[in-house]
């Protein structure tokens, strides 16, 4: 139940939401759309931008929306961190139980589709749609249940965080080929990146006629957004911080505000790691703290580059931790090897310490200076807070020191995994040999080895 916008696992991760009074001309264009104001013909709504753009910020307040109004259906929240929240198997199932709960009355016509076919669950996305979404909705329809003439939604949030590229493309197919002719008023919103595959697929002569667009750039840029953020933020900090009778009443200055808002880019991500950044450790100055990020300076050669403060940003953070090579053994772990924790066992500071013989608490003293990145629960489940670390981590040009070679990571974790295998105590991380054979070639493997 993790993808639904309300879960305790999305609250418990700080899942984004919009700052109140920020957004409004992008949610006012949605939610016109949904009740029929504009692109009445149009099914399905497809929400694009780039990492940090505030995707799903925007879903989940829309989601808080329609839930007050009445007209959310369901939601899921794609997550390629989190096995259950990227796996497409668990969509439909995922979907028709909120719709029970939405709607009561097609609870009993749900049941009776599962009850008729207990491997329905392993069936097609095409055939889970129709037997349990579309039929027990036309039974009701056909009996004259009153749906109030309502607008009902579907919320689709991180489509290009769930697995394998082919599946987001027929999951698109799959909800197009099953609503589009549907007697009730059903929306559906798809956030994610552009991804070409995507583009390719929302440009299809079969989904182009209902289909809507939205790109959170241009006519929806969040300068202004982004400064209210930054002002409410940093009095949230002033009032709150433990350390709050030291800060000046005047900080920071209106000429400080627009000059990290013009740093952010546009990026809601830049100024969200900020506040983090500023304000997250309660024995450190938040105003000091604010004068480290003013003064960073983008590493040489990236002028003029588009992540360019964020690059910096992200830079300052990660040179924060002494040990680089042990910092870039757990960041490999969760952004190359371990992207979805389904796949193995190591997702915890203690499993990470285990995988690679280390002393019990080494992972969580590595970690300890990256609470504006990288998160951990009380059980040691370890999160990277957004996907654009992920992709500064794997590019070299914005990362240097800091980048993750596939290669190297993979060859450096099977040598590990071969320990393991030596060790029948311990073999339950022999596992991964599988999962790297899929990627890594034959020749780093004989390359590793001779290292056991």
């Amino acid at each position: 139940m993790g993808a639904l916008y309300n879960s305790l696992e999305r609250q418990q991760l700080d899942a984004p939401k919009c700052h109140p009074k920020t957004r409004l001309a992008v949610i006012d264009r949605i939610i016109d759309w949904l009740i029929g104001d504009i692109d009445c013909n149009a099914l399905l709504l497809w929400l694009y931008g780039a990492a940090g753009a505030g995707k799903s910020a925007i879903a989940h307040s829309l989601a808080e929306i329609c839930d007050k109004y009445g007209w959310l259906l369901a939601t899921f929240f794609f997550w390629k961190t989190a096995a259950e929240r990227s796996d497409i198997t668990r969509f439909v199932a995922t979907i028709a139980y909120q719709i029970a709960c939405a709607i009561p009355a097609s609870r009993s016509h749900i049941e009776a589709a599962v009850d008729a076919n207990p491997m329905i669950f392993h069936q097609s996305i095409d055939a889970q749609l129709a037997k349990l979404i579309i039929e027990p909705l036309r039974c009701l329809h056909s009996a004259g249940f009153d749906f109030k003439n309502s607008p009902f939604v579907i919320i689709a949030d991180g489509l290009d965080e769930c697995q394998g590229t082919d599946i987001q493309s027929g999951l698109v197919k799959s909800l197009a080929a099953a609503f589009h002719d549907f007697p009730l008023s059903i929306r559906i919103l798809i956030a994610s990146r552009p991804e070409i595959y995507l583009q390719s697929t929302f440009s299809t002569s079969f989904i182009q006629p209902h289909l809507s667009r939205i790109a959170l750039s241009g006519e929806y840029s969040p300068q202004t957004d982004i400064y209210r953020f930054l002002e409410d933020s940093f009095y949230k900090i002033r009032h709150e911080h433990p350390l709050a009778s030291y800060i000046p009443s005047s900080w920071p200055s209106a000429n400080v505000l627009r000059e990290l808002t013009q740093k952010s880019s546009g990026q809601f991500i830049f100024a969200s790691t900020t506040i983090k950044y500023v304000g997250g450790d309660p024995q450190q100055l938040p105003h000091r703290r604010l004068e480290v990020i003013r003064k960073l300076r983008s590493p040489k050669g990236e002028k003029d580059m588009p992540y360019e403060e964020l690059n910096s940003l992200y830079h300052h953070v990660l040179c924060n931790v002494e040990d680089i090579d042990t910092l870039k053994r757990i960041l490999g772990i969760f952004v190359i090897v371990n992207p979805n924790p389904n796949i193995n066992k190591i997702h915890t500071t203690d499993s990470v310490d285990e995988f690679f013989f280390w002393e019990r608490g080494e992972t969580m003293a590595c970690l300890s200076q990256l609470a504006s990145i990288v998160e951990w629960d009380k059980k040691g489940y370890i999160s990277i807070l957004h996907a654009s670390l992920s992709d500064f981590l794997v590019d070299p040009s914005r990362s240097h020191r800091f980048y993750l070679c596939r290669e190297s990571v993979f060859g450096d974790c099977a040598a590990f995994s071969l320990r393991h295998l030596r060790q029948p105590e311990l073999n339950k991380y022999g596992a991964f040999i599988v999962h790297f054979r899929k990627y890594s070639s034959t020749a780093n493997l004989q390359h590793v080895l001779p290292q056991i």
